[in-house]
């Protein structure tokens, strides 16, 4: 069913977890579905005190005493708190669902995948505002959707994770999934599962395009055979289509974009513009005009940001990184001998990728919880020696650490391969702790 914030007007609601579009769904129902009975249920104290009745330590919900249960993105459907709710029957919704159902008109690109889903929404929302369209980047970056229910926009640019995904009552206009690998297996229970989550967005299209970057071969497998699916990103030589190779972007044999071009580091960021510019053509945006516009584009926080250099060693923030896999990007990246720091919340990451790849790295620190297991797979990989590895508690020691292992030409990255909980309350928490980190080491340096 499409719930819309009219439906709710004397309803007695659950809301269920109170992060960043918790708070944008009560705003929304005490502004807009007055009088009725709203309730928070949250795991953890509320960082912001909520305006309605809460519950804090459990999420169990008693179905006799509301109408429908609002679900925030945080909680699994099938979290054991919400068992009662389902055998009673008592409907479900989200606040992106409700957004859907309330701006049924807007042009909507949904952008999701297991790595790169921000930097492509970002990069499209940087080309459609420079190509002239009134552009807002919403969902799981950018502003919450239910805080958009009045904005006019030619284009909406919305990235959906998985959680948001999972049963979402929408429509967009144009999908696309930048990367496919095994993620949040421990929220969605397999990782069959967790992919079922990310390509219910070719469902949700209703045969609109759906554009992917074939690159991927989890993606190509996936949804090859689906006719409004598009890949992105084919390398043949004979074909006009764009696709990046190691030195830009190429039309057939013509290198278009060169990656002097582009200040983001690595790869899969060229992949992530060849999809970004064809979502741009979806939008009727000349590919010549969105390349040159993709020269201004300014990589995000906490995503192989540069947080510069001390003693000739460049410290890298890559927080955004909660898989194995999302470090093995940032460590191909870029060739120059790396001193890598990783470990956070264990949920059974698999550290096979890294040792596949072979890539050698000059030391390792490792942080609880996960980076005891990373330091054994990649010690006995042979990629890194015993003698350069270092165990330690937090971030502070992990850096002092990392830079004495560095010398002169080499990077210092921090790409965890695990998430933030239940140390930080989020990637950017934690990025910044890392920055901080970072100055202090600066700041104890003699000066020049």
């Amino acid at each position: 069913m499409r719930w819309r914030l009219a439906d709710f007007t004397g309803a007695r609601i659950a809301l269920i977890g109170y992060g960043r579009e918790g708070r944008a769904a009560e705003r929304a129902l005490l502004e807009r579905a007055d009088p009725l009975e709203l309730h928070v249920f949250a795991e953890r104290p509320p960082e912001h005190e909520p305006r309605s009745a809460t519950t804090v330590a459990e999420l169990a919900v008693d179905p006799d005493r509301f109408d429908l249960v609002l679900r925030s993105p945080g909680v699994p459907p099938h979290h054991p708190g919400l068992a009662r709710c389902r055998q009673a029957g008592l409907p479900m919704s989200t606040s992106s669902s409700i957004w859907f159902a309330e701006r049924p008109d807007a042009r909507v690109v949904a952008v999701t995948g297991s790595k790169g889903k921000s930097t492509t929404s970002s990069l499209l929302a940087h080309l459609a505002r420079e190509a002239g369209f009134r552009t807002e980047l919403a969902g799981n970056i950018g502003r919450p959707l239910l805080d958009l229910i009045d904005v006019e926009a030619d284009v909406f640019v919305v990235e959906l994770s998985s959680y948001q995904l999972v049963d979402l009552v929408g429509a967009p206009s144009v999908g696309a999934v930048t990367r496919l690998f095994p993620e949040h297996v421990d929220w969605h229970g397999s990782v069959e599962a967790y992919y079922g989550a990310k390509l219910r967005l070719a469902d949700l299209l209703q045969g609109r395009p759906l554009w992917f970057n074939a690159s991927d071969p989890i993606l190509g497998d996936r949804l090859g055979g689906i006719d409004h699916a598009r890949p992105a990103n084919v390398a043949s030589a004979a074909s006009g289509s764009l696709h990046a190779a190691e030195d830009g972007l190429y039309v057939g044999e013509r290198r278009v974009f060169a990656r002097s071009d582009w200040t983001l580091p690595g790869r899969h960021n060229l992949d992530n513009l060849v999809l970004a510019v064809e979502l741009a053509g979806s939008l009727g945006i000349d590919r010549e005009q969105a390349l040159v516009a993709a020269r201004g584009f300014r990589g995000l926080a906490h995503r192989l940001e540069s947080l510069g250099r001390i003693d000739g060693v460049e410290f890298v923030n890559d927080s955004i990184s909660t898989t194995p896999h999302a470090t093995l990007a940032a460590l191909r990246a870029d060739p120059r001998p790396a001193v890598l720091i990783v470990g956070g919340q264990q949920r059974g990451a698999d550290w096979d990728a890294l040792v596949d790849a072979g890539i050698r790295l000059k030391g390792l620190v490792a942080l609880p919880e996960t980076g005891g297991d990373a330091a054994r797979a990649l010690i006995e990989g042979g990629l890194v020696a015993t003698d350069r590895v270092r165990r330690v508690e937090g971030l502070d020691a992990g850096v002092r650490e990392a830079a004495a292992l560095a010398e002169p030409g080499d990077r210092v990255l921090f790409s965890p391969g695990g998430p933030s909980f239940h140390r930080f309350r989020d990637f950017e928490a934690r990025g910044e702790a890392f920055r901080v980190a970072v100055r202090s080491l600066a700041l104890r340096r003699p000066a020049g």
